[in-house]
């Protein structure tokens, strides 16, 4: 092999996030990994990386003798690991010096498909150290110790075995969790939008439970939209604070509300915010006729599968409505029915709680091919999903596996 081919197949991997840290790790893989890793490291105990024994933890400096003080690894003859201070100087300083040595960069993720024999647990450590909450964390757990690899076993054999049914039952279920999925690593964005002064900042701050947001009595203090990242239940959510709605806003407002009903238009679900003192009035609409009027004086158009009303400020007036499908009521200054929206947010966003240990796909790449293979099951297409399934990104040589 020549040098340069050589260089091109030697590899090194930040296997630490960058920031402050106490230590970082730095992997370096390849026919040129100990070379590599030779041209700066000096063993305390003076002998060369090359005949120290595997496994050893060697203790030594990094380009010099008053150089960076460090450990090293010899895991093989072809891949070792560099231990040194964490932070934002140290590892990134040893990551150029071994470009220098020939090694290319390459992201930690790839080092956990290269350690990996199951793509499926590779792609779920990547997704585990993304996991913002504990209960996505436990969920990608249990994906990670094979609960989606035998969910997609049983499928193949489904297929192969030629029981449509079965392997459609087994993609739907999969299919169905595929919302909760791809939110195991993304929140879901919920936006609250209505009128302006109708208390969207004050309900924000009482359901994260501290003051995120500025709350001003005036109308139109919100002009930015402001996102707030909190768990509802365990489950992880961008609550986001628009500018109020209205038509004929002045020209400074006007940004703030096309941003808003932007926000609306790609929101995973809407809490729409309104006044009390309106809702009371008897010869007002219903509160979601009263809503949809607001919303599409705006040019918006709610979707009541991905809406919820919010009757606020109660606290203001003698209110005696009852919380409804559709709407609940609250006092963002008393607390009054936060507790109450929190849950009702929750099973909005996870109508269906997963059971312990239940196969979630939740990558976008996996959803669609599920969902292919679905298709296919439905159009009895057995051949098709099976073929689909062995050749897909993310599942083909899973599939392949016995």
């Amino acid at each position: 092999m020549s040098q340069l081919a050589a260089a091109a197949a030697t590899y090194a991997y930040l296997l630490t996030p960058k920031g402050q840290c106490a230590v970082a790790v730095v992997a370096v893989t390849g026919v040129n990994a100990l070379a590599a890793v030779d041209r700066y490291f000096r063993a305390a105990n003076g002998r060369r990386l090359g005949v120290q024994p595997l496994g050893r933890i060697v203790y030594g400096r990094w380009g010099g003798a008053e150089g960076e003080d460090l450990i090293v690894c010899r895991r093989t003859s072809a891949e070792l690991e560099i231990h040194c201070h964490g932070g934002n100087q140290s590892a990134p300083q040893i990551m150029d010096d071994l470009r220098v040595s020939g090694c290319t960069q390459r992201e930690w993720g790839e080092w956990l498909f290269q350690k990996r024999t199951c793509p499926l647990a590779a792609q779920a450590a990547i997704a585990l150290a993304a996991a913002p909450s504990l209960r996505t964390a436990t969920i990608l757990l249990d994906q990670y110790h094979g609960a989606l690899r035998t969910a997609l076993r049983n499928i193949v054999a489904d297929l192969k075995a030629a029981r449509p049914s079965e392997a459609q039952h087994r993609l739907g279920c999969l299919v169905e969790r595929a919302s909760v999925g791809l939110h195991l690593t993304q929140p879901w964005r919920v936006v609250l939008a209505g009128l302006p002064n109708v208390g969207k900042s004050s309900l924000i701050n009482a359901l994260v439970g501290y003051t995120r947001t500025i709350v001003f009595d005036q109308p139109g203090t919100t002009r930015d939209v402001v996102a707030v990242a909190t768990a509802v239940e365990g489950w992880p959510v961008d609550l986001c604070d628009t500018a109020g709605l209205k038509s004929g806003a002045e020209p400074i407002e006007e940004d703030g509300i096309k941003m808003a009903t932007s926000q609306l238009k790609t929101a995973d679900y809407v809490l729409w915010v309104l006044d009390a003192s309106q809702v009371s009035d008897v010869s007002t609409a219903s509160p979601w006729q009263l809503a949809c009027d607001q919303a599409q004086s705006v040019g918006v158009q709610l979707d009541a599968g991905r809406t919820l009303m919010v009757i606020n400020k109660t606290d203001l007036i003698d209110f005696s409505l009852t919380d409804g499908p559709q709407s609940i009521a609250t006092s963002a200054i008393t607390g009054a029915g936060i507790e109450r929206l929190l849950r009702l947010l929750a099973s909005r966003l996870v109508p269906q709680l997963l059971p312990p240990g239940a196969p979630v796909p939740f990558t976008s790449d996996q959803v669609s091919s599920l969902q292919a293979a679905l298709a296919a099951c439905q159009q009895d297409g057995v051949a098709s999903a099976l073929a689909g399934l062995l050749s897909s990104a993310s599942f083909g040589s899973l599939c392949m596996q016995r």
